[in-house]
């Protein structure tokens, strides 16, 4: 074996001033990462070997090592290389490449993880790269990173992808002093760049142009960490050393190094992208599961087939009620890899009954309904049940739900009350200040103790305190005691004793004079008898007090002669007052005929005489007009009277109103006849008269209404005085007078009832 390892070692000897050289950026250990025991490989002598995960862009890699390597595999970022343990060192060989030897960092230990990156030096890993994007104040800007060639770029912005740490930049551009720009690239910034104008010190070489193609095309192009473009690609750029690094999604990265001379071209061979993923779908059962890729939801199965990259991924399958489902699934290169996963019920059928039904059902103290309960997918795991009803002692169980299965409790509830019966007739029943019923209550209560109260209008309530024992009866009556007074009845004149009492329309057993208990309250009381007009009056009686009432009761005959006297005097009242008024009519009346006499002499005051004329005008028809209704109400209370008395009283008094009315008639026909005379003699003076005939005028005018009014009056004057002699004598007993003064002397008439 030895010689073989020898005559490799001398061929590459041969190239390595040609080669290229490793760069290791990372070795550490990662405790955290449980590969190594999910994927374990055993050694020669049944020892758990340690992994190595090697992430780099570099193809072909071989590797040696002291102690003994177990296994290499493929991964689509790297290599996974199991070794022995105890191993310190491993060294690292790839066609092109220097070799080189590598520590570990410590001696490998069983089921530990190690990540080890490396890659071509000044080649990096894109994901050691951080993107930095330049800002400037100009466009066609030459941009250097480190000493590789300058790169234009056309627009005001510049994009690299760089590696982390410190790094130099050079803004290059005709007629604008150069600018220089160091960074500390540890996270993705923008960084502004402002360039003056003036003279560059800095030659540019000539240019060639770079062509660059790929399968499949679109891949995004980084000339020496600079993106510019994509595939394919020609463009003009300065000679120099470049680093190309071709990036398309879910494909592997492509890099390679090659040095453009002035004048030339340079068309890189079209670069087949391997592929760097497979294919899956996802279904489950029952369906509906969420599925997470590498901790990220992707949707709900099933998930149609899609593209994947190629590695490892993590998936997980969750649904409500079911076993959440793991598994890590490795995507090689062009896999079409289909998941069918039957996920497991996490779930029971529970039912719970009791007797009696209708009881209140806590799990875990939460109120999930009332018995007879059933969740048929209730999630596996150990409750606490609880179940509880009024009346009744509370059950307890601890229970466990299995996946799959069925959980019946049957729970016989334990009663927790006795019975209370309460008897109060007439009574509002109430128990601890809450009213439940009238007359008559039974209940059933937890055992304690009870404030019990029957209530009743103008009773006194009564209350006891009882305490229900459990399994026991309780049977109890309620008497209010009544509020009461009485009240005291008499009744004058003597001959009433014996009358009958009602209260509030209800007749008593016992008769005027009585004293009779009552309840509080206000009450109506009415006496009656026979001959006499019955007698109410109310009373409000006071617990404990004894009112007295004293009704005096009256014939019917009393009775009409004490309302004959209120009409005589209301017909005096009013038939003075019509006089009144009409008097007070005629004087202003008269008045009116003086001032209209002064008016037409007057020469002076004329306008003040006028007024008066108005006024007094006025004045006279409102005592006429006051005078109508005050007669005509005069005339209905002589009526009313009339009606009221007895007939030898309705006799009487028809000769006293005739006798009234016929002197009434007398004076008028005087009054008429004096003033008709007078008017006589004025009229002779007047037609004599020289200076004074229009006094005398007026005078006659004067006199011509009074004698008139006074003529008016007298007429139904004595039709009254006929009327009341005829009633007198009872052969016309129905017949009815009325008069009405008016405007123009007085309006009277008969009727006759039939």
């Amino acid at each position: 074996m030895k010689q073989p390892i020898i005559s490799v070692l001398l061929i590459f000897s041969t190239i390595t001033l040609f080669a290229q050289e490793f760069e290791v950026r990372e070795f550490k250990a990662v405790p955290n990462d449980m590969a190594a025991r999910r994927y374990e490989k055993r050694t020669v002598n049944d020892e758990p070997s340690a992994l190595i995960k090697i992430t780099t862009n570099i193809k072909g890699m071989q590797f040696e090592s002291n102690v003994g390597i177990v296994e290499v595999e493929h991964k689509g970022d790297g290599y996974w290389l199991y070794v022995v343990p105890r191993e310190r060192r491993i060294r690292l060989m790839s066609i092109g490449f220097i070799s080189l030897e590598v520590d570990m960092p410590e001696p490998a230990q069983p089921l530990m993880v190690y990540h080890l990156v490396v890659a071509p030096k000044g080649v990096y890993h894109t994901s050691d790269l951080v993107r930095v994007t330049f800002r400037m104040n100009q466009s066609n800007v030459y941009v250097q990173s480190g000493e590789s060639a300058p790169v234009l770029s056309s627009s005001n912005n510049a994009v690299f992808n760089v590696p982390k740490g410190e790094r130099t930049f050079r803004f290059i551009k005709d007629g604008f002093f150069e600018e220089e720009k160091t960074i500390n690239a540890e996270k993705e910034e923008v960084i502004e760049i402002t360039l003056k104008q003036g003279d560059s010190s800095t030659k540019l070489a000539l240019s060639g142009h770079i062509i660059v193609t790929s399968e499949p095309s679109g891949a995004e192009i980084y000339l020496n960490e600079q993106r510019v473009g994509s595939t394919n690609y020609q463009n003009r750029h300065l000679a120099g050393k470049y680093t190309l690094r071709l990036q398309h999604p879910n494909y592997y990265e492509h890099v390679e190094q090659f040095e453009l001379k002035e004048g030339t071209t340079v068309e890189i061979p079209k670069v087949n992208l391997k592929p760097r993923f497979g294919y899956w779908q996802v279904n489950s059962t029952p369906s509906g599961a969420d599925v997470l890729l590498n901790g990220r939801s992707i949707g709900l199965t099933p998930i149609k087939k899609q593209v994947i990259q190629s590695g490892f991924h993590e998936v997980t399958l969750r649904k409500t009620n079911y076993h959440e489902h793991k598994e890590s699934l490795k995507i090689s290169d062009g896999d079409d890899k289909n998941l069918n996963i039957a996920l497991n019920e996490a779930f029971g059928d529970l039912q719970i009954t009791s007797e009696p039904s209708d009881a209140r059902v806590f799990i875990d103290n939460k109120e999930v309904g009332k018995t007879p309960y059933r969740n048929p997918q209730m999630p596996s795991g150990t409750y606490s049940i609880r179940i509880t009803k009024e009346l009744y002692a509370d059950a307890n169980e601890v229970i466990t739900i299995v996946d799959g299965k069925k959980t019946e409790i049957y729970i016989a509830l334990t009663k927790n009350y006795g019975t209370l019966k309460i008897n109060s007739q007439g009574s509002q029943i109430s128990i601890n200040g809450k009213t439940f019923a009238t007359n008559n209550y039974s209940a059933n209560l937890a055992p304690g103790e009870y404030r019990v109260k029957a209530t009743k209008e103008k009773h006194r309530d009564e209350e006891k305190t009882v305490f229900i024992m459990l399994g026991q009866t309780e049977d109890i009556t309620l008497t209010p005691k009544p509020r009461q007074g009485a009240v005291s009845i008499t009744t004058t004149p003597f001959e009433t004793r014996g009358a009958e009492i009602f209260i509030d329309g209800i007749k008593q057993k016992h008769t005027a004079p009585a004293t009779i208990p009552l309840l509080i309250g206000s009450y109506n009381i009415t006496i009656k008898k026979t001959g006499y007009i019955d007698v109410s009056q109310n009373v409000n009686i006071s617990e404990g007090k004894e009112e007295s009432l004293s009704l005096k009761m009256i014939t019917y005959a009393g009775s009409q002669l004490q309302q004959a006297k209120k009409h005589r005097i209301s017909k005096a009242l009013y038939g003075t007052a019509a006089i009144a008024a009409a008097g007070t009519g005629a004087y202003y009346r008269y008045s009116v005929i003086s001032l209209s006499n002064d008016y037409a002499t007057a020469t002076g005051n004329a306008a003040d005489i006028y007024s008066k004329i108005d006024n007094h005008d006025l004045y006279s028809w409102v005592a006429f007009g006051a005078a109508i209704p005050l007669g005509v109400m005069s005339l209905v209370k002589s009526y009313q009277y009339k009606s009221k008395v007895e007939q030898n009283m309705r006799v009487d008094i028809c000769r006293s109103d005739k006798y009234f009315y016929g002197a009434a008639t007398i004076v008028s026909l005087g009054i008429g006849g004096y003033y008709r005379y007078s008017m006589h003699n004025l009229t002779n003076d007047y037609n004599n008269a020289t200076t004074d005939a229009t006094s005398i005028y007026g005078k006659i005018e004067q006199h011509e209404f009074i004698s008139n009014a006074a003529f008016s009056v007298a007429v139904p004057f004595a039709v009254m005085t006929i009327v009341n002699s005829v009633q007198q004598n009872s052969s016309l007993k129905k017949i009815r007078a009325g008069a009405m003064p008016t405007k123009n002397g007085v309006v009277f008439g008969l009727s006759y009832q039939f």
